[in-house]
């Protein structure tokens, strides 16, 4: 997908620059876009166009915002740091601080850049090309936090790039797009940029995906085709009804979903597409607030709302500032008609968030972190992070996290990720208060901290001045600010706890490992050598450092043993001589499985479908083997040959292979989430392999289980993780003798 519209020129921008401000500093922006076109004059983009085009383009959608004179300048100049000879002193004696400022906030780090962090090699470079984009983000966030206009020129410059990304390679127009979708169009969501959100998404699904994108782009025109009459007979039916009423009307229009969206719907929340509702909705623009809840009004007496779908976002707007009334009706015919109802600043704000200040408000830069308490968040993680990618890991978690909404005493509302409990509501309202919880009131009720909270609950937390935060609460809460802050506590007060913890954990496991792996051996505590190169490569200073952060939860065990494994030499393949011993009646019964009519008979276990205490399972009759067991379902056993079997025996600690299948979008984290899961399961694993296509992962993980209820407890934590799509048993191919 690609927008084929003409470039902007000079004089498109400086009309639309004086329209949106009479009294606008044109000789500005002129000045501006001279400096940059004599730096960029040589230079061409992959479309073969002059490069001052891809600035001017960025300069017109910000200018399309009535964003102020100094952000469409800082547009016109983004890439002159970047891509030329020019510093960013000749930027600040040449055209202001501010101007100068913007531009550093959007220019990217130096692939050679000195810097103390951990991804920068001592000669200065990145060590990877994932380092330093890494980096290159957490320097924008940094900036955005001083000053919104440098995201928001980020946006218009990663617009226009999507736009015309159909001249790069396949590898890196899919690249672009999955950084696009996970970051950038998230973090303008959050922001309540609207217009821009589903433009990015939109972009990057065609990219990602081209061939459901299209295949939902068929479906949804068809689908607008037939609803044209009815959208328009809607509308004018609705007109009708207001000008009876005296209401007066700004602006009514149709507006269709866009198809990232109708996807999302269909694909992570299990919708069939005839089930959605919102496929096109109706838009009123009113003048204030008394004529918004008149429309709604003159609605329900013309339609009959449909049931739980009226939403008042005037009442309590959402975190990002998003204002509108929303109801779904049974319009004409009975067709389902969401119509939404604002006013024209509320319409402006909720198209492009921060950018509607410029528009509405004294036209000057506003913190991002006062207005926008996530950013705050970032900003901890900023303080507190090792690691540049651990660091855009937790802010893309964060972001692309389900939301559950909920209000303070006063009425103020607080975006909280799906799941949250009150520990994390404390968190958000303030660290000291997270720190002195005891207890909380949900809608005026006692409810216990690990009450999972719902859309629309009123909380209030309760604190004592001797109370302090606890290990367990790591377990209960949800957020990754709140464990953030929860393990700097833990961190700085709980020192000599946190190491003893820490050696415990790493004792039990040692040992417990070493029972399946003789490379490791239980003395394993006492090679400072050995743990100390660990200590290094996890980014920590010394070797008391890396057991205290597994005491108060920072580091994950999983992490530090495949970390040791990957350390020591690989273990010599095992030569398996079959057993020639007939096996013994107790050997049999030990295997947990009764053979009917038969005591003294060898068991097999199929790996075809690998069958655990709780499935239904059957006997077939293998010649010169025995019986091999299968789950009754399998499409590999032969009506010919059955015979009954049954599971037997008291509940035992034996174990069942069983390999799982995961398909999730692929992340930076995703495979150690999994196994952090499974280990605080206390499951074994035994193997594990991921492939990734079209930004897909689909991970298998082999492991071993007591029954089928352990097994159907894995597969439901796995499935709750952010981004999974499926997870399931997986099939092989070939018998294992037990």
């Amino acid at each position: 997908m690609s927008i084929t519209v003409p470039p902007p020129t000079l004089e498109d921008l400086l009309h639309e620059v004086s329209d949106a401000c009479i009294g606008a500093n044109i000789d500005l922006i002129k000045k501006a876009y001279t400096f940059s076109e004599r730096l960029h004059h040589n230079q061409k983009r992959a479309s073969g166009e002059p490069y001052i085009i891809h600035p001017l383009s960025v300069a017109m959608i910000l200018a399309k915002m009535n964003m102020d004179e100094q952000t469409i300048a800082a547009a016109l100049l983004h890439d002159t740091v970047e891509d030329t000879s020019v510093t960013l002193e000749d930027i600040e004696r040449e055209f202001s601080p501010e101007i100068a400022k913007l531009v550093d906030g959007v220019t990217k780090l130096s692939a050679f850049t000195q810097s103390n962090d951990h991804n920068i090699s001592s000669s200065g470079a990145f060590k990877s090309r994932a380092d330093k984009q890494a980096e290159n983000l957490r320097k924008i966030f940094i900036a955005m936090a001083k000053d919104i206009r440098v995201i928001l020129i980020k946006f218009a410059d990663r617009l226009h790039n999507m736009r015309t990304l159909t001249y790069m390679k396949k590898e890196k127009q899919e690249r672009i797009a999955n950084e696009t979708l996970t970051i950038f169009a998230a973090i303008a969501s959050r922001l309540g940029i609207w217009k821009m959100k589903w433009e990015l998404e939109d972009l990057s699904f065609s990219y990602m995906n081209p061939e459901e994108y299209n295949n939902l782009k068929k479906l949804i025109d068809q689908k607008m085709a037939d609803k044209e009459k009815i959208i328009q007979n809607t509308i004018a039916i609705i007109t009708k009804a207001l000008e009876e009423d005296g209401v007066d009307v700004l602006q009514i229009s149709g507006r269709r979903k866009h198809i990232y969206s109708a996807w999302q719907k269909i694909n992570q929340r299990g919708k069939d597409f005839s089930e959605i509702y919102d496929l096109f909705a109706i838009r009123v623009i009113v003048n204030d607030i008394e004529s918004c809840y008149k429309v709604l009004g003159a609605v329900h007496r013309l339609w009959t709302p449909m049931k739980n779908r009226i939403k008042d976002y005037i009442a309590r707007p959402k975190s990002n500032g998003y204002r509108s009334l929303h109801t779904t009706v049974y319009g004409p015919g009975e067709e389902p008609v969401e119509i939404q109802i604002r006013t024209m600043e509320m319409h402006m704000v909720n198209e492009y968030g921060p950018a509607a200040h410029w528009a509405y408000k004294e036209r000057k830069n506003i913190s991002a972190q006062d207005e926008y308490p996530w950013v705050r968040r970032i900003m901890d993680w900023q303080k507190d992070s090792k690691d540049a990618r651990d660091y855009i890991e937790n802010i893309i978690l964060d972001m692309n996290e389900s939301e559950v909404f909920v209000y303070t005493p006063r009425g103020d509302a607080i975006d909280l990720p799906a799941g949250s409990t009150p520990i994390d509501f404390a968190y958000r309202i303030h660290t000291d208060v997270g720190h002195k919880c005891v207890g909380a009131k949900v809608n005026a009720n006692i409810v216990p901290l690990n009450y999972r909270l719902q859309n629309g609950d009123r909380v209030e937390i309760i604190t004592s001045k001797t109370a302090n935060p606890s290990l367990d609460w790591l377990n209960i809460c949800r957020g990754n600010h709140t464990k953030l802050k929860i393990r700097q506590w833990l961190k700085k007060e709980r020192r000599e706890e946190n190491l003893l913890r820490g050696r415990d954990i790493l004792e039990k496991e040692i040992k417990r490992v070493s029972r399946i792996d003789r490379r490791i051996s239980e003395d394993l505590l006492s090679n400072v050598e050995l743990l100390g190169k660990i200590a290094e490569k996890l980014n920590f200073t010394n070797i008391d450092d890396l057991i205290a952060s597994l005491g108060y939860g920072e580091t994950s065990i999983t992490h530090v043993i495949q970390k040791i494994k990957n350390m020591l030499p690989k273990e010599p393949e095992k030569i398996l001589i079959p057993a020639k011993k007939a096996p013994t009646r107790q050997d049999i019964l030990s295997k947990g499985v009764k053979v009917k009519g038969v005591d003294n008979v060898l068991v097999v276990f199929a790996k075809c479908c690998n069958p655990v205490p709780g499935d239904d399972i059957v006997g077939h009759w293998k010649i010169g083997t025995g019986v091999s067991v299968h789950r009754r379902n399998c499409p590999n056993v032969q009506s010919d040959r059955l015979t009954e079997v049954w599971w037997i025996g008291a509940k035992t600690d034996r174990r069942y292979p069983v390999q799982l299948e995961i398909e999730a979008w692929d992340r930076r984290g995703l495979l150690a989430e999994f196994m952090n899961i499974i280990n605080d399961l206390r499951i074994p694993t035994n193997e594990c392999s991921a492939k990734v296509k079209k930004s897909k992962a689909l991970i298998t993980i082999g492991i071993e289980v007591l029954d089928k209820a352990q097994l159907n407890a894995v597969l439901r934590k796995l499935a709750k993780v952010n981004g999974v799509l499926s997870a399931s048993r997986s099939a092989l191919s070939e018998d294992i003798t037990l």
